[in-house]
């Protein structure tokens, strides 16, 4: 705090998650590459000319130092390298499974091992500010799906990166006025949404057998997890058809095959 004639202030630690620098670079990292290109420099220079191994030394600063968005200049060049081979060699945006397939209709995974298994896709409860006697009671009724629920399950909590394009507001029209804001508009939650992520939790519901009465018991107690979800209140969505085949591939379940 200030004196007692002066406006009161408050100083704030410094944040605990901030990338520790090592003197003009963002990382101990950084700093090793940045060696390395000076060393490769020097021995050209030695080699060459005392000016040929320069431009190497400046090459592998500016490398060291500059970030595009947080990222390293390097590791974003080499994901975009790793796209582009992707893109031409025609492979597909995710990464393939181990086998299985499922039709158009698919709720139900049956497993290689004679399992079978339905997967439903929910999002998060925001936790941090809900006082105690709430928080404890979320505890609770979390604890009482996990015992209500016949059959084992599997929980696979990720995120995702926000999709603008889906919360973006139409293209502007109108007069010049209300462009002008429209496009002010659509620049802010652009900006929001870069760089932010959601979360994105798969549950799976397995049976430990296959057959009408596993598939009874199966959509028994699917039914059961999205009640019980709805009273945590999250929203949960049951997949089908090719947003089941990924979720699996995601859950690491092998040999799957998709059926009703």
């Amino acid at each position: 705090m200030g004196g007692r004639d002066d406006p009161p202030w408050v100083s704030f630690p410094e944040r605990l998650d901030r990338r520790m620098r090592l003197g003009p670079f963002p990382s101990g990292r950084a700093a090793v590459k940045f060696v390395v290109a000076a060393a490769v420099g020097a021995i050209v220079s030695l080699a060459v000319d005392p000016w040929a191994g320069l431009p190497i030394v400046a090459v592998g600063a500016f490398v060291a130092m500059w970030q595009l968005d947080g990222e390293p200049l390097d590791d974003r060049a080499v994901a975009l390298a790793r796209w582009s081979v992707r893109r031409l060699a025609g492979a597909p945006p995710m990464r393939e499974g181990v086998g299985g397939t499922t039709d158009g209709s698919a709720t139900v995974l049956h497993l290689a091992d004679g399992r079978s298994a339905a997967i439903v896709r929910t999002g998060g409860v925001p936790l941090a500010f809900l006082p105690p006697s709430e928080l404890a009671g979320q505890f609770d009724r979390y604890r009482q799906m996990l015992r209500a629920v016949e059959g084992g399950i599997i929980v696979l909590a990720t995120s995702a990166p926000i999709y603008a394009a889906a919360v973006l507001p139409r293209e502007p029209t109108g007069e010049a006025a209300e462009r002008s804001a429209q496009d002010g508009y659509r620049e802010l939650v652009t900006l929001l949404a870069r760089r932010r992520s959601v979360r994105r939790v798969l549950v799976a519901v397995v049976q430990d057998a296959s057959g009408p009465e596993a598939s009874r018991r199966l959509e028994s107690a699917v039914d059961l997890l999205r009640e019980r979800l709805a009273d945590l209140g999250v929203r949960s969505e049951r997949l089908r058809a090719r947003a089941l085949a990924d979720a699996a591939r995601r859950l690491g379940f092998t040999g799957a095959e998709g059926g009703r």
